[in-house]
């Protein structure tokens, strides 16, 4: 017999205590309706990811931040699913043939769609280092051009240089 209740339980068995107002993602004990579910959430995720893209695409650096709450807790949803699926793998063989070909079919193009989504962070995180390197590489050149120094003789030179911004230990 199949509950609708799952325990979350933590790496000693013992019943997990979760944050004030996480809600607990519990399919149904009917393996048709589970599956259904199952596969509502995918959409849903999909949907996120999909938003997700065309953040990244148009550099929308806001759009893209406030999205991560939601996807966080679809995952979530997503991964408590799978789990019960594969905890209740039995029942699951009784299932429709069309709702498992089509589950199979949202699967694949959600793979898709986060194997674009992973392309397009790659992507931004390239930029975002090209970034970083230049306002470095700025930061050096600016110290150089108004960097000034002392000669032996005690006379003041500008730098020309390279200047090391670490300190000496000789000092």
């Amino acid at each position: 017999m199949t509950s609708d209740r799952v325990f979350n339980k933590d790496a000693l068995g013992q019943p997990s205590r979760r944050a004030a107002g996480a809600r607990d993602f519990i399919l149904s004990s009917d393996p048709n309706k589970a599956m259904q579910q199952m596969m509502k959430t995918i959409d849903t995720m999909r949907d996120v990811f999909l938003e997700e893209n065309d953040a990244l695409k148009s550099s929308d650096t806001s759009g893209f931040l406030s999205l991560q709450d939601k996807k966080i807790s679809i995952a979530r949803d997503y991964q408590n699913g799978t789990r019960q699926l594969l905890e209740r793998k039995a029942d699951l063989k009784h299932i429709d043939v069309a709702l498992k070909d089509a589950l199979r079919s949202k699967q694949k193009e959600f793979s898709d769609i986060m194997s674009e989504n992973l392309q397009a962070l790659d992507q931004m995180r390239s930029g975002v280092k090209r970034l970083n390197d230049r306002m470095v590489r700025g930061a050096c050149d600016a110290v150089q051009k108004s960097n000034l120094n002392y000669s032996a003789n005690g006379s003041l030179h500008k730098n020309k240089g390279p200047v090391s911004i670490g300190l000496s230990e000789s000092a």
